[in-house]
Order: structure tokens, then C-alpha cells, then sequence
């Protein structure tokens, strides 16, 4: 059964997001014939995104935390990899990020001090503005969790296209409508322009997952700036909007808009990042609003991914936040499902029968 698994060769990837390209890009790494299959290469809300790792900043636990934490612990390496196969660079911050903690927002001392306790590393410092002068009078404190990171989410996606195109990876423009399913099994994906079959077939379809796979996925629409003129020092997540500086802009981010697939920027989410960033970071003000980025995070829920399962295919979805962070691990799962290489808690853990349990 192994052998025969092993031995096919043609796998369909359909979605182009961070998890769909990673998966891709490694599946191609071991040998098989690798085809990514999307309506536009560059339509994943990974093109757009903030590129923090901050599981820690999120607040998350059980489970959830377990996964991402792993995950986080693969960057190294997966961006050393990446940047090899690719020849390109890409930014990439470990120095840790700045949890503010806003007046009101006790409860998230404890939580810090809860992660420390578990033996993360975590430093508050208070009376943050003596030695950030840049800090508004409405931060109480900052939690500075050093284990966390950040990455230029663009970069990360050029070079992982990049990467698999050098490995072989076939990529097709097309918009698959539906999937049609025979005794359990992937039979065939009809699309817009032609019908398409293989051996394995992965799904990576992010926020259209339950569209396409009817799996409870619904889409959050987030809104985010391109800011010129003005930058901070580190990465700033705070409740009301999180300050991110790249090479040559600074990203603030993000609205959270359910159910909503409609692209176009809102008045209404464009102030509300203003005016949540202003509240941190005052001297942001005195920067130009370049541009406005909008994208779909797949969410489920109960906040948790969906992993399905079946005999010829995968679907890894419903990251919401956390899509970049989790890629390392999603496609690592993504080969030891092509490959059967054993059994991991979170396929049970992120099942989708948890929902009709």
C-alpha cells in the first residue's frame, strides 16, 4: 500500500495560497509530478498578508497553540530551504514582537503570565514610554514574546513560486467548479476551461472551501494599509491594529469583515485602521496612505483548521489568521499524507466531523 501511494505521480494542487505553493514546492522536492491548479496565481490573501508568526500575541492555546508553536519552530529552516531552491532572498525578523497592552487590558498580563510559567520566554516592561518614546499614553504595557517572528509575506510568496517553477511545478489558470466524487474517491475536477484528473489530489482553497468542498468555511474580509513616510522600530500587535515595518513601507492591519467576498475598500475599515494605529503609535500619523490590500481568511467556527481526509485526496484549510504561520507544518502534513508516512494527532484534532459530532 505504501509502495503503490508512493509511486503515483501525478498530484493536482488546487489553490496557490502559501499552503497550496509549500505543499507543492516539497511534494515536487521528493519527486512527484506536481500540478497547481488556481484562477489566478496570485489571487491568495497570502499575497497580501501581515506575515506576523505570533502565536503567543494571539492568545491561542490547546490544540491550536500546540500546532502553531510547531510550526513556528520550522521557519528556520523552511525559509532557509525556500531561499535556496528560489535564489532569492527573503526578509525575514526572529528578534520577537511587541504584544501592547492597551488601558483595560488587564487580562492580558495573565495571559503572559500564563506562557511564562509554562517556560516561554516573556518580558513586560512597564511604563513602556520611557524607554519607547514612540508609545502612546494609552498603552499600559508591552509583552515583548522573543520567540515569536515576522516575515514579508510577498517575498515568502515570490520565492516559493519561484522555487517550484525551478522544481518542475506545472501551473494552470483555471477555476475549478466542482469536484466530482465516485465511491468515496476523487473521480475528476471540472473547471471553467477543461476537466482535469490525477492520481492524489490536494485542496488549498482557502476561504472558497466551502463553496468548493462544502466544508463549514466562510470568508473574513481584511482590510490593510500601505503607509509611506512613517515606520516603527519592531512589529506592534495591539486589539485595535497591528504596525508592521517592511523594507520600504509600513503595513497596518487589519480589518475582520465576516462572510463578505466583496473587494472593494470601505471608507469605514480604511479609518478604523487609521484611527486604531494613531492610538498606538501617534507620530504614524505624519505618513501617506499609499495603498489599500484586501484579502479572504478562511475561518471555521470554532477558530481551528480543517484537515480532511480521504483515500486519494487531502484538503488542509481554515486558518484564518494564521495561514503563514501554520504553511510549515500544513505542507510537511501534506507529504506524509502523499507519502504515508504515519498518523498525526491533528487529524483527529482538526477533523471536520468535530462539527457534526
Amino acid at each position: 500500500m505504501i509502495s503503490k501511494l508512493y509511486n503515483m505521480r501525478k498530484i493536482i494542487v488546487v489553490g496557490s495560497g502559501v499552503i497550496g505553493l509549500s505543499g507543492a514546492m516539497l511534494l515536487a522536492l521528493d519527486g512527484f509530478k506536481v500540478t497547481v491548479i488556481s484562477r489566478d496565481i496570485k489571487e491568495a490573501s497570502s499575497w497580501v498578508a501581515g506575515g506576523m508568526l505570533a502565536p503567543f500575541s494571539e492568545g491561542l492555546d490547546g490544540v491550536l497553540f500546540d500546532f502553531s508553536y510547531e510550526s513556528l519552530k520550522l521557519y528556520p529552516e523552511y525559509i532557509k530551504l525556500i531561499s535556496e531552491l528560489s535564489g532569492q532572498k527573503i526578509d525575514f525578523w526572529d528578534g520577537g514582537i511587541y504584544r501592547v497592552v492597551l488601558k483595560g487590558e488587564e487580562h492580558l498580563l495573565r495571559v503572559a503570565q500564563n506562557y511564562k510559567s509554562m517556560g516561554y520566554q516573556v518580558d513586560v516592561v512597564e511604563e513602556p514610554q520611557r524607554h519607547m518614546h514612540w508609545l502612546s499614553r494609552e498603552v499600559l504595557s508591552v509583552v515583548h514574546y522573543s520567540q515569536e517572528a515576522w516575515i514579508d509575506a510577498k517575498m515568502l510568496m515570490e520565492a516559493l513560486l519561484q522555487a517550484a517553477k525551478r522544481l518542475g511545478v506545472e501551473f494552470l489558470e483555471d477555476s475549478i467548479l466542482k469536484v466530482v466524487r465516485k465511491d468515496g474517491l476523487v473521480y475528476q475536477l471540472e473547471g471553467a476551461k477543461d476537466t482535469y484528473r490525477a492520481d492524489l489530489y490536494i485542496f488549498c482553497v482557502g476561504a472558497w472551501s466551502g463553496e468548493l468542498l462544502g466544508l463549514p468555511v466562510f470568508p473574513v474580509k481584511g482590510q490593510a494599509l500601505k503607509v509611506g513616510g512613517a515606520s516603527v522600530p519592531r512589529v506592534h500587535y495591539s486589539t485595535i491594529s497591528y504596525l508592521i515595518p517592511r523594507r520600504d513601507y509600513l503595513y497596518i492591519g487589519a480589518t475582520s469583515e465576516e462572510k463578505s467576498f466583496e473587494v472593494s475598500n470601505s471608507l469605514k475599515g480604511v479609518h478604523s485602521l487609521i484611527e486604531g494605529a494613531v492610538r498606538v503609535v501617534p507620530n504614524v500619523e505624519i505618513g501617506s496612505l499609499v495603498s489599500v490590500f484586501v484579502g479572504f481568511r478562511p475561518a471555521t467556527p470554532d477558530g481551528m483548521p480543517i484537515i480532511e481526509r480521504g483515500g486519494n485526496f487531502m484538503a488542509m484549510t481554515g486558518h484564518y489568521r494564521n495561514g503563514i504561520l501554520h504553511a510549515p507544518l500544513s505542507a510537511k502534513l501534506v507529504v506524509d499524507f502523499v507519502e504515508v508516512k504515519g498518523y498525526s494527532p491533528y487529524y483527529q484534532a482538526f477533523s471536520p466531523d468535530r462539527f457534526s459530532a
